[in-house]
């Protein structure tokens, strides 16, 4: 008996974790968990907005570029949507003539527009343009 009292003596003399520090290891582990991974889960949200924003602001480049190339007379109010790789992003320009009480400069009726173009997928993010776009203005000529 004594030989079993000597080996239970030894045994609890022996450095080990309670369970109660383990528990508090745990514990302290999981928090550590749960923090990471809503912030991994943060990052890829915002990774995904900042993908459809880089996205969207090539396409609206892209879309001004065709609308100035059509020329100021062709500018009108239009949509549609991108094809190819983009088929999900819809596009939207409302044009709008601006005179001479808008503009503030007299003799501009009819030579400035505004342009206000949207890029936008499955209608939850949005992305907005403002251009104003100028008739092209010819030489005239002098008299003698």
């Amino acid at each position: 008996m004594t030989a079993i009292r000597m080996h239970f003596r030894a045994w609890m003399q022996e450095d080990a974790f309670t369970l109660l520090e383990v528990m508090v290891a745990v514990a302290v582990i999981a928090m550590s968990f749960v923090a990471l991974l809503s912030s991994q889960s943060q990052s890829l949200s915002i990774a995904a907005l900042t993908r459809f924003e880089t996205v969207a602001s090539l396409l609206a480049r892209q879309k001004l570029a065709e609308l100035e190339v059509a020329g100021f007379d062709k500018l009108n109010s239009n949509s549609g949507q991108f094809a190819d790789d983009f088929a999900e992003y819809h596009w939207q320009a409302e044009v709008k003539e601006l005179d001479e009480a808008e503009t503030g400069i007299n003799g501009s009726n009819g030579m400035l527009k505004l342009v206000e173009l949207t890029v936008s997928r499955d209608a939850k993010e949005a992305f907005e343009v403002r251009t104003l776009v100028m008739a092209k203005i010819e030489p005239t000529e002098e008299q003698p």
